[in-house]
């Protein structure tokens, strides 16, 4: 549909009387810019939305407002949307679809086409932006609960938190449409822009639950690390994780390899390492005859994730990472991944995705011009997110070079 037909049909809408003349122009704008917020979650959620539309679809009418009328704090970015359907006396599967996508967004099982990392991050909502401390799981100062003697005073035990608190950040993008774009009929080029748009802002999640680990998880030395994920390497690199101490209490906090997050050069490679049971021998045949055992020490060791991201934010923030020898072949290595040792957190409201708004006009003519200052109209898309290591023992980088 264009512009054109969308104006057409609220003239017409006009004529018999359903709507005033003078909110022809207004309605025509807000319902390009709600076309604009459509594109955006379609492309944010992709199939999730699609499958949610379809089930709202199936509904009837009394399902549907009972239905609404639960998750209607959701949707508050919609309001200005809901109105307009109101006031047309259209109606729209969109907005229940959307709040029952944001809904589904919540569950440990959803992930990111970008990266698997969020389904291994503990969630929880952030009241404001002040600092939070990490809920960091097994951080007692007790590894057993002690038997108090008779008559005996109860113990008291002390509890560790990260030193360092994490903020949420505000992620935000405008998206303008301009006067311009309106008279030349230009919602399409509209459209993909906004659909662009659901596809940064689900990237910048991933990149958010990514940057914390590059920035603060422990970097594995790996004596051939440019090989990639071989055997070799990956016993090493489970070595390596067994042996580790926290160096505030002194204990040892050993972690066993759950889960690879591999780029597209190591994938094939991280997955043959561990898929058979014994190791095939390899070399000539001189040497002394010696007894050695040929089971393979990584079988089955951990579940394979492509992770292509991790070139990409290196490329992109070059400086953010420069003190940390970073490679873009480098890998990440999660234990425990079942304790989701990520944590992420949202303002509320947040919890299920970013949220859209508009920027309306404010002159007041009928004619249509648009903002006073620019003639624009204007989308903005809103996130606001954070994260920290909840175990920072059980998550590191493997060098790949």
């Amino acid at each position: 549909m264009s512009i054109k037909d969308i104006r057409h049909e609220l003239e017409r809408a006009a004529d018999r009387k359903i709507i005033p003349e003078h909110r022809v122009v207004p309605l025509t704008i807000l319902t390009v810019l709600e076309a604009g917020q459509q594109s955006f979650h379609k492309a944010y959620y992709g199939e999730i939305l699609d499958k949610q539309i379809a089930s709202v679809r199936a509904m009837d009418h009394v399902a549907t407002d009972l239905a609404l009328a639960k998750v209607e704090h959701t949707i508050q970015d919609l309001t200005k949307v809901r109105r307009m359907h109101q006031e047309t006396h259209t109606t729209s599967d969109f907005p229940l679809a959307l709040a029952q996508a944001r809904d589904f967004a919540q569950r440990d099982a959803y992930t990111l086409p970008e990266s698997d990392l969020i389904q291994f991050a503990f969630r929880r909502p952030a009241p404001n932006f002040k600092p939070l401390n990490a809920t960091r799981p097994g951080v007692l100062s007790h590894r057993f609960a002690p038997i108090r003697p008779e008559a005996t005073n109860i113990e008291y035990a002390s509890f560790f938190q990260t030193e360092e608190g994490y903020t949420v950040s505000d992620v935000a993008l405008a998206l303008a449409f301009t006067w311009e774009m309106y008279v030349n009929d230009d919602l399409g080029a509209f459209t993909q822009a906004a659909a662009q748009l659901g596809v940064t802002f689900r990237a910048t999640r991933a990149f958010t639950i990514l940057d914390v680990i590059l920035r603060k998880a422990g970097r594995i030395p790996l004596q051939n690390g440019e090989l990639g994920p071989t055997t070799e390497n990956l016993d090493e690199i489970a070595e390596w994780m067994a042996q580790r101490v926290d160096p505030t209490t002194g204990r040892r906090v050993a972690r066993k390899p759950s889960d690879l997050f591999v780029g597209t050069k190591w994938e094939r490679m991280a997955r043959r390492s561990m898929e058979s049971e014994y190791l095939v021998p390899t070399g000539g045949a001189g040497g002394p005859l010696a007894m050695r055992d040929n089971r393979n020490p990584v079988y089955q060791m951990a579940n394979v994730h492509l992770e292509d991201m991790i070139a990409d934010v290196l490329e992109e923030f070059p400086e953010r990472y420069a003190g940390k020898g970073l490679s873009a072949d480098d890998y990440i290595v999660m234990a425990n991944g079942a304790q989701k040792p990520i944590e992420l957190a949202t303002l509320k409201g947040y919890e299920g995705g970013p949220k859209t708004f508009t920027r309306m006009v404010n002159v007041d003519e009928t004619d249509l011009e648009g903002d006073f200052d620019n003639r624009g109209f204007a989308l903005k898309v809103h996130d606001v997110v954070g994260a920290d290591l909840r175990d920072p023992y059980a998550v590191a980088i493997a060098a790949g070079n």
